[in-house]
């Protein structure tokens, strides 16, 4: 069989003819990959992050292009992802492109305060949400012939002080990222993670002072000196859902401007 050869033409929809689910609508980032999604040609349906609580910069919805189909509920409840899914299927019939983003919160405190409550929340949130909207998508995305599947998670998977739910549930997201892309690529399925440091909604300040006091917020330190944005993030998840991509599976792609390589 020939192999299929990639467009050269950088004008040309990168998605186009697919169609792509995007978690986290309600955030800035989320947005922005539905704003990408769209320009690049895929149809789009959006639902909200799994959990109760904010990912990130919030978004307001009146900058969702009017295309994109959204759809409520949280996916941690019973079969509320595969009433998102059968949604997907009943609009537009396949599925090609998955963005998987927990809402887990932001626990702050050591073990010592972790009550039981808190950890199933965090992790429900963070760990369950993607396994619940994955299973849900899977069947219909083997059937469309395969697909991307993109998880969201945090650059606190390698441990943080202070925060020892984002951590954990970092970490088993990352895991599972791998375990998801060696059980399910058979089917054409490639499953990679982007893993975020701080996101901003707009581009940070040009100006020193500025910009330095805003780093401060955030550690005070990156390797290229400032910070990413949602458009960053949305440029990233975009190279993972396209055909330039398509031989990238069980990737960690790391998104911080270079934050963590002083961990």
């Amino acid at each position: 069989m020939q192999a299929k050869e990639l467009s050269s033409d950088g004008d040309s929809p990168r998605l186009q003819g697919k169609v792509a689910l995007v978690s986290d609508i309600g955030s800035a980032h989320g947005v922005a990959m539905v704003r990408r999604f769209v320009k690049a040609g895929a149809l789009v349906a959006a639902c909200p992050a799994g959990g109760e609580h904010r990912t990130g910069p919030a978004a307001a919805l009146t900058e969702v292009p009017p295309e994109v189909v959204l759809l409520e509920g949280d996916v941690c409840a019973p079969g509320v992802a595969q009433r998102i899914v059968d949604a997907v299927a009943d609009r537009f019939g396949r599925l090609d492109i998955l963005v998987n983003h927990g809402a887990g919160g932001r626990f702050l405190g050591t073990i010592l305060d972790v009550s039981r409550e808190d950890f199933d929340a965090a992790i429900t949130g963070d760990v369950w949400s993607v396994i619940a909207l994955s299973a849900a998508a899977i069947p219909l995305m083997t059937r469309s012939g395969g697909g991307s599947i993109i998880n969201i998670t945090t650059i606190g998977r390698r441990g943080l002080d202070g925060r020892p739910l984002r951590a954990t549930g970092g970490g088993a997201l990352s895991a599972l990222t791998v375990s998801m892309a060696l059980d399910h690529g058979a089917a054409g399925i490639r499953v990679n993670a982007l893993v975020l440091g701080p996101t901003q909604a707009v581009e940070p300040p040009t100006d020193p002072e500025e910009l330095r006091a805003l780093m401060s917020q955030f550690g005070g330190r990156t390797a290229l000196g400032t910070m990413h944005t949602a458009e960053d993030v949305a440029a990233a998840a975009l190279f993972l859902a396209s055909d330039e991509a398509r031989r990238i599976t069980g990737a960690r792609l790391t998104l911080d401007a270079g934050r963590s390589l002083s961990f």
